[in-house]
């Protein structure tokens, strides 16, 4: 009886082992159905895509194998940071947001002097892009095996301008006018449609400028804003032409120094200066009529009525001052890769055709719309760079107060 009991208990632990091991592997089982599913469906939504693209295809047999070969346009869930010159700022934001929207890369932007920017860049500040207002500073970080120098891009040409409040020329040249017609005061002169030579004009703006000036610091009490020399190209462009004009000395009891130009700027439309040097870029921005926003006092101490308080933007003549190049670098020692540029038309396009748009040749239509398929291995600063100096945002650089450094592509 005993044994009986033993073989009864020896069969009950076997089929109990026996059930055990059934379960893992139905729960085994189970999970891997479970994980298989999951990737299945994560595939499911990558063919679902490919074959909506695929079915575009095959909707249209006569569109061109250019077309044909498209991919969909995955976008890179990414940030980069880019460190950019003051007087660039506000085109940048509109350049960074467009490149977001087609890439999918999200464009954290720090604004400050090139000067500031660069120090920060010594000491290592994770810049992965820096947009300097001139090209020494960038060259110095290639110079320093700082960044690699195949990653420095010239990407515009700036211009200085002369900002002041109130109608000044008609005074300047109350006195000149009584005794010769026909003289124009300096924004007369710098919209001159007159058939003038650019030598010319710049003649008679360099002659009108410094009389300006000199009128305007007759007071000791009017004060003119510049931007640090040492830290900002435009300040240091504002002092070279103050030094050919031979008034910096006398400049010095008026000078007011900002940081940086958008500093520069808030000190002449908050009315703490008569006047100021800033990027010409942004002065096209400022209000005509400065009234509101000028303080109580400022009528009595410019000695001008508030009727006057106008801006009135005077370029200032580039024989005054070395070019403004700004240049920007990819913060690497990594070679970027700037070419060929993934968002320029294809070869044999009309190179004025926009991105994204289709332009007819002959009887076959092709397009350039950007792929971030084409860009693996490219890194995302590299396609920022890219999406910058293609000619469509080169471009539009003229809307905003700068020239393009190049015709087309990427160059230094």
């Amino acid at each position: 009886m005993d044994a009986q009991k033993v073989m009864v208990f020896s069969l009950a632990m076997r089929l109990s082992s026996f059930v055990n091991l059934a379960m893992l592997i139905l729960v085994s089982t189970c999970a891997s159905v479970a994980l298989g599913v999951t990737a299945f469906s994560s595939s499911v939504a990558q063919a679902s895509s490919f074959e909506a693209a695929n079915n575009t295809v095959n909707e249209g047999r006569v569109i061109s194998a250019e077309k044909q070969n498209q991919s969909v346009n995955f976008k890179r869930d990414e940030k980069i940071n880019v460190a950019v010159a003051a007087n660039f700022a506000k085109p940048l934001k509109s350049i960074a947001e467009q490149f977001t929207e087609l890439t999918g890369i999200e464009v954290a932007v720090t604004v400050s002097s090139s000067g500031t920017l660069y120090a920060q860049i010594q000491h290592g500040a994770s810049f992965d892009v820096f947009l300097s207002a001139d090209r020494a500073r960038p060259q110095a970080l290639v110079d320093n095996n700082v960044v690699h120098h195949g990653n420095l891009v010239d990407y515009a040409k700036g211009k200085l301008a002369f900002v002041y409040a109130g109608d000044l020329s008609s005074e300047a040249f109350s006195e000149i006018s009584s005794k010769t017609s026909g003289e124009r005061n300096c924004e007369q002169i710098a919209r001159s449609s007159t058939g003038d030579t650019t030598a010319q004009i710049n003649v008679q703006l360099t002659d009108c400028l410094s009389r300006q000036l000199v009128q305007l610091m007759e007071n000791p009490q009017n004060k003119v804003a510049i931007a640090n020399p040492k830290l900002a190209p435009y300040g240091d462009a504002a002092q070279q032409a103050l030094q050919n004009l031979s008034l910096w000395q006398q400049f010095l009891p008026h000078r007011v120094m900002g940081k940086n130009v958008l500093q520069t700027l808030q000190f002449y439309t908050t009315g703490s200066v008569k006047g100021a040097f800033v990027a010409y870029s942004l002065a096209l921005d400022l209000p005509a009529d400065l009234s509101s926003n000028l303080p109580s006092n400022f009528n009595s101490v410019v000695n001008t009525k508030s009727a006057d308080a106008v801006t009135v933007i005077v370029p200032v003549p580039e024989t005054l001052y070395q070019p403004i190049i700004q240049s920007l670098v990819v913060n690497s020692k990594t070679v970027a890769t700037l070419s060929p540029n993934l968002f320029e038309p294809l070869p044999n396009k009309n190179a004025a055709a926009p991105v994204d748009e289709p332009v007819l040749k002959g009887d076959k239509e092709t397009t350039r719309a950007f792929r971030l398929s084409d860009a693996n291995g490219v890194s995302s600063p590299s396609l920022f760079v890219q999406y910058l100096m293609s000619q469509g945002v080169q471009h539009s650089l003229i809307e905003w107060g700068y020239e393009p450094t190049i015709a087309s592509g990427v160059g230094n």
